[in-house]
């Protein structure tokens, strides 16, 4: 997805309308695919499951997150190339095989959750296909040798999934989790899952802590959510000599949901609906199945719509239209989608996070509205207040303070990051600015931007300049001389070093050298002539 990106961006630029087109043809594409598919799956018999699946699939509200959201093309990709993958393999020619892999290989490469139809093409082609067993392996095998390439490239260039070590609960929501407790919650959510693929009403960015709480196995809603998914497998078991399709459905659906539900490996996050993209398919094929039995639909005879499934369609149609075409607009930008989206979740700390940074975005982008800096501090109160130890949240409080003008309290939170990440570069120069700029105590204030640029050799020309206007300010001319040169000599297009070395020039009476210093400065930023 990310060479389609820069491919995309070379040619047209850096458009949002060229990337959302592009999103938008691929997940037709997609939907498509998995009506061929399908298709080849019942050997033609009839069009009305393959058709109505597609269409079910293509206007499911749940796919909002994926289409509008440039960034999740991953998703729809490794969708696409895996089922074109499948596709290629229910046909005789061999040379399909190779076309195959390579599909297959740019599936992998779009987002690991591909890795998933390793076992359901081999699968797919036992139930409903003619194949025998070798020839079955035969046809697969590429596609686990194209597997172990890539898990190699990306051992050696990214890392493994689920690698990653992390002390931050905001990135695994069960890092202080009992076992029964981690596979409890890990049940319940596939519970709020189900219910999105059927009920999609309520839709949300994210899930992250706290919103989806742990739980343990007297909860009700895991006690359901595992009886309901017993009972799919169950069901699976006893429709597999009558109906392979029901048993495939199913396998689907708990296999692509397997490597996304923290059971194998953290993924950094609870839940989130562009997860249930593929698994979507399943849903999709079973509820098509299940609109065929009601309407008494002959799937062994050749396509006729009548009016009452006519009607019908609409109508889904229709209902999907009423929620999808709203969300749309909440995907516009950042502050739309997360102002959307902040009560439905009342419980992330990140969700309160971000809308409240975007208020703060809102308010230093040029809308004056104080308004907009009330409601950020309202709203990462309460992030921090649902997690503590959040210090992202913190230091953006901090920063609306900033905002504000209330020095003191930005000081409070910024002391917090500290407590939390004793490290925090963001944090000392917070401090910094709040004693120099904000209460005009240089003294206090150059402890920290030393420790920026002198113990932890931090290089920002922004450092330097805060460190020699303290110095400056306390007419100590000759260090705030030494740090802006310093800094020039680490930034040397840092045209507000060379100015303020302009104005420091000046104070001491060397007009040349200031002169030619402001010269400097004008040069790369004509705009401090004024």
């Amino acid at each position: 997805s990310i060479v389609s990106f820069a491919i995309e961006k070379d040619i047209f630029g850096y458009k949002a309308s060229v990337f959302h087109f592009f999103n938008v043809l691929f997940f037709s594409l997609t939907c498509v695919l998995l009506y061929h598919l399908l298709r080849r799956l019942l050997h033609n018999q009839n069009e009305w499951l393959p058709f109505t699946a597609a269409i079910l699939f293509a206007i499911h509200p749940i796919h909002t997150e994926v289409v509008a959201n440039i960034k999740s093309r991953d998703e729809i990709y490794a969708l696409m190339f895996s089922m074109a993958a499948f596709i290629m393999l229910l046909q005789k020619d061999n040379w399909r095989i190779f076309i195959a892999a390579v599909l297959f290989f740019l599936g992998l490469l779009s987002k690991e959750n591909a890795v998933t139809f390793l076992l359901l093409i081999p699968l797919g082609l036992f139930f409903f296909s003619d194949d025998k067993l070798k020839s079955i392996l035969t046809k697969t095998a590429p596609l686990f040798i194209v597997t172990c390439i890539y898990l190699l490239m990306r051992a050696k260039f990214a890392g493994m999934v689920g690698d990653r070590v992390t002390t931050d609960i905001m990135d695994d929501n069960y890092l202080h989790a009992t076992m029964m407790q981690k596979l409890a919650t890990i049940t319940q959510i596939q519970l709020h899952y189900l219910l999105l693929l059927v009920w999609p009403v309520t839709l949300s960015y994210d899930y992250s802590y706290n919103q989806l709480p742990l739980v343990n196995w007297g909860n009700l809603q895991a006690i359901l959510s595992l009886v309901l998914h017993l009972c799919f497998v169950i069901v699976a078991i006893m429709s597999y000599k009558k109906n392979k399709l029901i048993t495939y459905s199913v396998v689907f659906y708990l296999a692509t949901f397997s490597i996304v539900s923290n059971l194998v490996f953290n993924i950094g996050t609870s839940m989130a609906e562009r997860f249930a993209f593929m698994p979507s398919v399943s849903i999709a094929i079973i509820l098509a199945y299940g609109l065929a039995r009601i309407l008494k639909v002959d799937l062994n005879s050749k396509l006729k719509f009548t009016t009452v499934p006519l009607v019908l369609i609409a109508f889904v149609i229709l209902m999907a239209a009423y929620i999808t075409i709203p969300r749309n607009k909440d995907w516009k930008d950042n502050y739309t989608l997360y102002k959307a989206d902040v009560y439905k979740v009342p419980n992330s700390a990140r969700s309160r996070l971000y809308y409240g940074i975007e208020n703060i975005s809102q308010y230093t982008h040029g809308n004056n509205d104080v308004a907009l800096l009330n409601e950020a501090v309202k709203h990462i109160k309460i992030a921090c207040g649902i997690n503590p130890d959040f210090h992202y949240a913190f230091h953006n409080l901090g920063v609306a303070y900033q905002t504000m003008n209330m020095w003191k309290e930005s000081i409070a939170c910024y002391n917090r990051v500290l407590q939390l990440m004793p490290d925090n570069e963001q944090a000392f120069y917070g401090l910094g600015l709040a004693y120099g700029k904000g209460l005009n105590q240089p003294d206090r204030a150059i402890p920290y931007f030393k420790r920026l640029v002198n113990d932890m050799h931090k290089t920002m020309p922004d450092y330097y300049e805060s460190l020699g206007l303290c110095y400056a300010i306390k007419q100590d001319y000759q260090q705030a001389l030494s740090y802006f040169r310093t800094g020039i000599e680490k930034n040397p297009d840092a045209g507000k070093l060379y100015y303020n070395a302009a104005i420091t020039f000046m104070n001491m009476g060397l007009k040349d050298s200031g002169d030619f210093y402001f010269n400097k400065a004008t040069l790369i930023d004509p705009s401090l002539k004024r």
